[in-house]
């Protein structure tokens, strides 16, 4: 009975001591560490409704930007100058922005509308809900676990 006794006692001052030496080395105890419930924070951050916040957002532009590298858009970009120059080349002249719209929205004149078009082929894997990697990386970014010590 003395020996547990002395055992935990000895074990709450080794405790004390490295909470103290800790402190004397300038780190401050992180108050969240007990209170902090990551999944609380993952439903709190997940659901956005307007894909470039949140977690939803990150895993969003992420994938679209691994799909971006990965398959090599920039090159796939073909600009289709004999189309581009035959369908749009009164843009400006009868009235100042007549088709310009049209112009920037066509997939074989622009990067971007293609960009938005190769995103369009892939909405599926872009706002999947699937735990990959990237699912991962973004929730250690927006809700990473505490440290004990600041």
């Amino acid at each position: 009975m003395k020996k547990i006794f002395l055992i935990l006692v000895s074990s709450i001052l080794l405790i004390i001591l490295f909470l103290l030496m800790m402190r004397l080395l300038g780190y401050k105890f992180n108050k969240d560490f007990l209170s902090f419930n990551r999944q609380q924070c993952i439903d709190r951050e997940f659901p956005t409704y307007d894909n470039h916040s949140g977690i939803e957002g990150c895993i969003f532009w992420m994938r679209n930007d691994y799909l971006e590298k990965t398959q090599s858009w920039n090159t796939l970009f073909k600009r289709d100058d004999n189309y581009c120059d035959q369908k749009y080349k009164n843009i400006g002249k009868s009235t100042l922005f007549s088709g310009l719209a049209d112009y920037y929205n066509d997939p074989k004149c622009t990067y971007e509308s293609f960009k938005k078009t190769k995103r369009d082929e892939n909405w599926d894997y872009l706002v999947s809900k699937e735990k990959d990697g990237i699912y991962d990386y973004c929730v250690n970014q927006i809700c990473p676990r505490q440290p004990l010590f600041k």
